[in-house]
């Protein structure tokens, strides 16, 4: 009989087990197991299973409902059931807590079971471990975890090494993923398609798509069939590059196959064509889905939400959002848009919505509503928004310190910002993130000696050198003391680890010498030296290329002699920094060591020479080194160009521009603004000019200077009407001359005594709201002061005086000159002692003062006080003649000597049009595209050059003879006396 019961005990036990497992695994309804398995204990008195427990406890962990998952677990080993509980059970809760993000939980659960002795854990808990691990950030702690599993005796499985796999990949370490996966290889596992597909949803995911192409081909040829997450992953790689015709393709594919679509690989295209902006595929998308009966879901609404928020469709991202039950991604998604356009209304309105709609708020939500509120300013809300998170049972994480850190510090409050680093390292979190914010924080408020503590105590923690730290370091100690605060910076890290002070030491030298303090530089190096430390190459050719700039030759050998014979000759840094050594010191040496190497010497030194006025050497270098020639850029070429014209090198200049076509540069419109400026320079108006005729025909647009060059040469050499046809076609162009284009035309027309067409002008200028400037008031008055319209010039200094515009030098010296030639001493008296109060003056004078090493300022001012206005009118005429030995004057003089030829500019009309009656042999017929062109150009040149300055004879007796056909003799008899003049035959 008693046997009986306990067979009928033991059946009605097992009805009940298997009643609650159906509930937990059948029906997932794990609340509804609970409420039965209480009843059984407390009051049908029978005792379910462990396997029951376990499913139970296995059951809320999938779930995320840990605090259900616990509960079942303190019943399980009460006092009145006293069941063990094993891997599975700590499995379970592990993965539980992880799934929930809470994996400082989930550690402390494992580590507690195995202290209690309650525990032997087999792989698989490990397995869950590492899962925590890897949540944490804590991957490089696995490595620990291995060696003890080895030494407990346990097998490795493909799980524990895929979830390790997966660690590294979350961390962004794919050599060390792609490490484990081939020792996993090496100890006999054999890969399955989930650890494949680990793989390729890791290269995947950072864009490596062609990688995770080669590991699916290797998993096919191993007889591993793809599945459809394998497949999403690949799709997420197309996406990911941009390639979304591929992904579009496979899509396709993998429906022909006959794989069953789900919602997520939708999504991963949904996304791809959010990023690309493409919205209306986007929508196109959601309608095949809701055609194929894949109801769409929250995740799928917030990928939507998430591409509108990208593309900047804010007001439609919206719009769709309150068309559906968002959850905390919708809201997060959202708020992190009106972020991002710091859209306050759009923020402090979604922030109601939430409120208002309930939801259950996760981290990364969290995180998302303390940014909004720092930045709408309501840091104090911020901050007990924090404060409050472990009532909402979430526990910040290191974005949620970084994100109040940096709010706290972008607006001054720093020690608030310290309160809540100090709170950060009082927990276990470890994240270099939150020490880079406080770093930065500290040096943007000058605070960089603090800065330099915590980046001490970062370093001795052992957590990774990220060098944007360092560097922001360097740049915040140079710009609180110059050099000297590096130096100190990197003096107080010295005992710190050799490699972090060797690393953030050759930073501070590139750093240096990159600002032109190589002998500070220096010192590091020596500093480094005497401990030790590892100079690396780069560091050596910074201080040589340093010390060479500043000219100190004599440090840059021995550190030279030290950088070769550590590195050796055929480091390419060390034949780099020789090359630039040599170069620098002696050009044919330079060119017989690059002549017998296959060095190419650094561009930078063209830069250097072109710099130290040492034009002629660079252009030695590139010609004569054509075989051993850095990758020159076309500014490379442009800045040569432009050096050699200025210094009056034109052949050399139009050489550099053939061997850049050469070279398959094409020139731009800046280097032939040069060339036309140095034929311009010489004097070859013309060849100046037939250039500028052939821009057009090699689909190059003139640019502002190039009119501006022209027309400053057409009115310095007195064609003032050609000059003036320029100047319209610039305007018809639809170019805005400026004030310097408006001056040389006035300057020219007031030369000329043609006042009447320099005032029009002066009015044009106003009227395109271009203010004069000192040069256009001195045009004028010199312009009425050569017609001795002295009233003239008076009435336009005063009026151009209330405007705070006052003449340069020699606009003030054309009106002291134009008073006392016609005796008004008392008025120059009173322009002499305005013209010595006015700053550009005193400029001027005092250097003068320094060259001639006199007290110029002050004798000029004694003079005027004795009232000696000629004897300081003549110390003021040395002053003029040293600082412009050429002078306006003379230039004004030139034009005048030919005012016949260039009245109403017929002379230069006659062959302007298309210049054809000057040189016509030399006409370029627009053939400028290519080599052969511009060495045409060349030619002209040196053709030219030997009556550079003037029209030849044959231009003269073209334009003489058309006057005598017209029956004007005076005319030609004029033209013919200023012919004889030019040639130098005439008296």
């Amino acid at each position: 009989m008693a046997r009986f019961q306990t067979l009928n005990f033991l059946n009605k036990s097992r009805k009940w087990d298997s009643l609650i497992r159906s509930l937990c695994l059948k029906l997932k309804d794990p609340e509804k197991a609970l409420l039965l398995m209480r009843d059984c204990l407390s009051n049908l008195g029978i005792l379910p299973s462990s396997f029951t427990f376990h499913s139970l406890i296995h059951s809320f962990a999938s779930q995320g409902k840990m605090d259900k998952a616990i509960e079942v677990l303190e019943l399980m080993i009460h006092d009145k059931v006293k069941y063990p509980f094993g891997n599975f059970v700590s499995s379970s809760v592990i993965s539980g807590f992880c799934k929930i993000s809470k994996p400082q939980l989930a550690l402390g659960f494992f580590q507690n079971a195995v202290n209690s002795q309650a525990l032997r854990p087999n792989i698989a808990t490990y397995t869950a471990l590492v899962g925590a691990l890897i949540q944490l950030g804590r991957v490089s702690e696995v490595s620990d975890w291995v060696s003890w599993i080895e030494n407990e005796g346990l097998e490795f499985d493909v799980v524990f090494y895929s979830s390790w796999i997966c660690g590294y990949f979350r961390e962004g370490i794919f050599v060390e993923a792609l490490r484990k996966h081939k020792e996993m290889i090496e100890r006999g596992i054999v890969p399955d398609t989930v650890s494949y597909t680990i793989l390729i949803d890791g290269f995947s995911r950072e864009g490596y798509v062609e990688k995770a192409i080669g590991f699916l081909e290797k998993m096919k040829k191993e007889g591993l069939e793809p599945n459809l997450v394998t497949y999403t992953a690949i799709m997420l790689g197309f996406c990911k590059k941009g390639k979304l015709d591929e992904a579009y393709a496979l899509f396709k594919m993998v429906e022909n196959l006959g794989i069953e679509v789900d919602e997520f690989m939708y999504v991963t295209l949904i996304d791809g064509f959010c990023s690309s902006g493409d919205i209306d595929c986007v929508f196109g998308l959601l309608e095949d889905m809701e055609k194929k009966r894949i109801s769409p879901s929250i995740v799928t609404y917030n990928s939507i939400i998430n591409g509108l928020c990208k593309a900047g469709r804010m007001p439609e991202a919206d719009d769709f959002a309150k068309g559906i039950a968002g959850d905390a991604v919708t809201f997060s998604t959202l708020l992190h848009g009106y972020i991002e356009e710091e859209n306050v209304i759009g923020i402090l309105e979604t922030k109601r919505r939430f409120e208002e709609a309930g939801v259950c708020m996760d981290l990364v939500m969290c995180n998302t509503h303390i940014k909004a509120l720092l930045m709408v300013g309501a840091l104090e809300d911020a901050y007990a928004f924090y404060k409050g998170m472990l009532a909402k049972d979430l526990v910040a994480d290191s974005v949620t310190y970084c994100t109040l850190i940096s709010g706290y510090c972008k607006v001054g409050r720093i020690d608030e910002a310290l309160e809540i680093f100090d709170e950060f390292r009082n927990k276990s979190i470890s994240s270099v993130s939150c020490y880079k914010c406080m770093i930065y924080g500290l040096c943007k408020n000058s605070m960089v000696d603090m800065a330099i503590e915590v980046f001490i105590e970062l370093c001795e923690k052992g957590l990774e050198l990220v060098s944007g730290t360092y560097t922001s370091l360097i740049k915040a100690s140079f710009k609180e003391h110059g050099a000297d605060g590096v130096l100190k910076f990197i003096h107080r890290i010295e005992n710190l680890e050799p490699e972090v002070f060797d690393i953030v030491s050759n930073s501070a030298i590139y750093f240096l010498c990159k600002r032109g303090f190589s002998l500070d530089a220096c010192e590091i190096f020596m500093r480094m030296r005497n401990k030790g430390s590892v100079v690396i190459s780069r560091s050596y050719y910074s201080i040589l290329k340093g010390l060479i700039s500043d000219n100190q030759k004599g440090l840059g050998w021995p550190t030279l002699n030290t950088f070769v014979k550590e590195y050796g000759i055929d480091e390419p840094w060390v034949s780099k920094a020789l090359v630039s050594y040599m170069c620098m010191k002696d050009v044919d040496k330079a060119l017989f060591f690059l002549n017998t190497s296959a060095v190419a010497f650094p561009v930078s030194v063209l830069k250097a020479l072109t710099k130290k006025g040492r034009i002629l050497d660079a252009y030695k270098l590139v010609i004569s080194a054509e075989g051993n020639l850095p990758v020159m850029e076309l500014v490379d070429y442009s800045i040569m160009v432009h050096a050699l014209c200025k210094e009056g090198y034109l052949d050399k200049a139009l050489d550099l521009c053939a061997l850049a076509k050469k070279k398959g540069i094409t020139l731009n419109i800046y280097a032939y603004n040069s060339v036309i400026y140095g034929l311009c320079h010489q004097g070859c108006l013309v060849q100046a000019l037939r250039l500028f005729d052939s821009l057009e025909k090699i689909d190059l647009v003139p640019s502002e200077i190039t009119y501006a060059i022209l027309i400053d040469s057409l009115c310095k050499e007195g064609y003032l009407l050609d000059a003036k046809q320029l100047f319209e076609k610039m305007v018809t162009k639809g170019f805005n001359p400026n004030v310097r284009v408006y001056n040389s035309l006035i300057d020219g027309y007031c030369k000329l005594g043609n006042m009447e067409e320099a005032l029009h002008l002066l009015i044009d200028l106003k009227a395109r709201c271009i203010n004069p400037d000192e040069f256009t008031v001195s045009a004028l008055i010199n312009g009425y002061c050569q017609n001795g319209d002295m009233e003239g010039a008076l009435g336009f200094f005063f009026e151009f005086k209330k405007s705070d515009i006052l003449p340069d030098f020699l606009g003030f010296m054309y009106l002291v000159r134009g008073l006392c030639a016609k005796g008004r001493l008392e008025e120059a008296w009173g322009i002499l002692r305005e013209m010595l109060q006015t700053r550009s003056v005193l400029e001027l004078i005092n250097k003068v003062n320094a060259e001639t090493e006199t007290e110029l300022v002050e004798s000029i001012i004694s003079l005027c006080e004795q009232r000696s206005i000629q004897e300081a009118v003549t110390v003021l005429n040395k002053v003029g003649s040293i600082l412009f030995p050429l002078g306006r004057r003379c230039r004004a003089q030139s034009i005048a000597e030919k005012e016949e030829k260039i009245h109403e500019g017929e002379a230069i009309c006659a062959v302007s049009s298309k210049y054809s009656s000057l040189n016509c042999q030399t006409d370029l017929d627009g053939r400028l595209s290519n080599v052969k062109k511009v060495e045409k150009v060349v030619d002209d040149y040196y053709n030219f050059e030997k009556g550079c300055r003037l029209p030849d004879f044959e231009s003269y007796y073209s334009l003489i003879a058309s006057l005598c056909s017209r029956g004007e003799v005076l005319e030609a008899n004029r033209m013919t006396k200023v012919m004889l003049f030019d040639m130098g035959t005439g008296g």
